[in-house]
């Protein structure tokens, strides 16, 4: 009887894990990955006699950083999070182009399941605050507003602070309202040209988590 209580007890000890250093604690993140943005139209509110009609905006692919940092209260996170996206654009196909970007602070809630000491995923989604810019031949302006964003991935850990991540980000801001310089076919210099920016990312992460792994309680001795 004492032999099998003992060889219960080096079990118990042997399955016995440190818990990961994720929940209840501070953590700090990097993601990076491509760009795709929905092509969009822009549309002047005065166009000179003879104008054309409001250009399409067509996107090539493009890049999309960021930086977070949070606390993770065990199944819920929120972190504050600054990003940069950037991609070349064309205007309707006749030989103007420049660039599209937007620098953004957002406020994020991520709901986490799966274990936390395997292959976990996440959903959730940010507000914010989207510096929204157009560099082009035709405008060269930039406008500020509000912006939202959708979140979708998972996370592994790779030791007991560090995580790595795939994640999805749709990225919104509606609303963009700029002031072309001069006159074009397009628009007269001083008038409105309005647009939006809707943008899809596919980021790698990399998570350091502050937290120290709890250390399982020790089994209790075998009886005498």
């Amino acid at each position: 009887m004492r032999k099998l209580a003992l060889a219960a007890a080096l079990a118990t000890t042997a399955l016995a894990t440190p818990a990961m250093a994720r929940d209840d604690s501070w953590y700090i993140g990097v993601d990076a990955g491509v760009l795709l943005v929905e092509d969009q139209t822009m549309t002047f509110s005065a166009v000179p006699a003879g104008g054309r009609a409001a250009p399409s905006l067509d996107y090539h692919k493009g890049y999309d950083v960021d930086a977070n940092i949070g606390y993770d209260f065990g199944g819920f996170r929120l972190e504050a999070e600054a990003a940069y996206k950037r991609a070349k654009i064309d205007l309707d196909k006749t030989g103007f182009g420049g660039a599209a970007s937007a620098l953004s602070f957002m406020l994020n809630g991520l709901l986490d399941f799966g274990p936390d000491d395997g292959l976990q995923g996440f959903v959730g989604g940010g507000v914010g605050v989207s510096r929204g810019k157009i560099a082009s031949d035709i405008v060269n302006d930039s406008d500020t507003g509000f912006a939202w964003q959708a979140l979708a991935g998972v996370r592994y850990p790779v030791t007991n602070n560090v995580d790595v991540s795939l994640k999805y980000r749709f990225f919104n801001q509606d609303d963009i309202e700029l002031i072309p310089a001069y006159t074009s076919a397009f628009g007269v210099a001083g008038s409105t040209a309005s647009t939006k920016l809707r943008t899809h990312s596919l980021l790698l992460g990399l998570t350091y988590n502050f937290g120290s792994p709890v250390e399982a309680a020790p089994p209790p001795p075998p009886p005498p």
